[in-house]
């Protein structure tokens, strides 16, 4: 029953992304369906993601296919926080894309782990915690990154004059509001996925790979704290914010490149 409906969801944020795109391209409102649809899919994603938890009877992010659709559903909830709390609704079209790539890219290997694997696994439920906090804040990281990424390339234009003042196109305040945001998300979200590592850290058989990825999370505190700082102080420095969200994003894809973040929850569930 899961893994039917996590196909679904590929198919409906697509067409919620190409709504969102087709308004922005248009300079109209983003249509009120393409908002509702957009929440039930993601009500829909969670379903799944708690239908396959059942299923398994393990934590929804037991393997990587599970993680890639647990942080689209993650990136789009965040998505839904976002714009109903700021009231801005015009970059809805990069995150709905973004999931919809994600989670057709988790759909091999939803239901990889064998039962006798499942039911050998000794249960380490702070672990299992500790891996879905941080899947939550990288979503809020790959927030704050796509942000950063059309705050500086409307920052470019405006510099460039290639928009004029009266012109329709992005808001460069939208992109701060959003921004801030996230990296406050993404901060707060960090620090109990902290402690829980910290806590894991402790005792872990092989301290060495937790260690580096407690590290990496410490740095990557610091860089969301900077960048909120900054959005909400020093907004005109907001092209120093979005080098430290991206700053940040690279910082998690090389952690998870040298130290991969399901490994450290075997066992958890």
């Amino acid at each position: 029953m899961a893994s039917p409906i996590l196909v679904l969801v590929v198919a409906l944020y697509g067409a919620v992304a190409t709504a969102y795109a087709e308004a922005r391209r248009r300079a109209e409102a983003r249509p009120a369906w393409a908002r509702h649809l957009g929440a039930l899919a993601v009500a829909a994603h969670l379903g799944g993601l708690v239908a396959l938890a059942v299923q398994m009877d393990r934590s929804p992010f037991a393997n990587a296919s599970q993680a890639l659709s647990f942080l689209a559903f993650s990136l789009v909830a965040l998505y839904l926080l976002l714009e109903a709390t700021s009231r801005v609704s015009t970059h809805g079209g990069w995150f709905y894309a973004t999931a919809a790539v994600l989670a057709a890219l988790s759909v091999p290997g939803l239901i990889a782990v064998p039962p006798d694997q499942a039911a050998e696994a000794p249960r380490d439920t702070l672990r299992s915690l500790h891996v879905g906090l941080a899947l939550l804040s990288t979503a809020a990281v790959l927030a704050g990154a796509l942000l950063a990424t059309g705050y500086l390339t409307t920052y470019a234009r405006v510099k460039g004059r290639r928009v004029a003042p009266g012109d329709a196109g992005p808001s460069l305040q939208g992109f701060e509001r959003l921004a801030r945001r996230a990296s406050l998300l993404g901060a707060l979200l960090l620090v109990p996925a902290l402690g829980l590592g910290l806590d894991a850290w402790q005792r872990a058989s092989d301290p060495a790979p937790m260690g580096a990825t407690v590290g990496a999370m410490a740095a990557l505190l610091g860089l969301l704290t900077a960048a909120f700082w900054i959005w909400w102080r020093r907004p005109l420095k907001g092209s120093l914010a979005a080098w430290l969200n991206l700053a940040g994003a690279a910082l998690l894809l090389v952690t998870f490149a040298l130290v991969h973040p399901l490994g450290l929850a075997q066992g958890g569930r």
